[in-house]
């Protein structure tokens, strides 16, 4: 459990997680689930690698482990909403429609 908290604060962690998920994207192909988790794995890679090269101390709010999954989850919630939101699939009549 040690190496998992030590790994979620390393923004290259994030990175690969972002990768494993694109790739499962590829295989499922729905942009509901994995693509949604993927982008906001980059996203929290990105504030991760932020909030380690700033010396600001505000911008590392979320500095503990359970703090970036809940963010990571978060984000991919969020992701996944915006994107059934505004990517409906076309209303095209069909001519099989009786």
């Amino acid at each position: 459990m040690e190496s998992f908290i030590n790994l979620t604060l390393i923004f290259q962690f994030w990175i690969i997680v972002g990768i494993i998920f694109l790739v499962l994207e590829l295989f499922d192909g729905s942009t509901i689930f994995f693509f949604p988790l993927s982008l906001s794995s980059f996203l929290v890679s990105g504030y991760v690698f932020i909030s380690e090269k700033a010396s600001m101390s505000f911008i590392s709010i979320l500095d503990t482990w359970y703090e970036l999954v809940f963010l990571w989850a978060f984000l991919g919630l969020l992701i996944s909403l915006i994107l059934v939101k505004f990517w409906k699939k076309s209303d095209d009549d069909d001519i099989n429609k009786y």
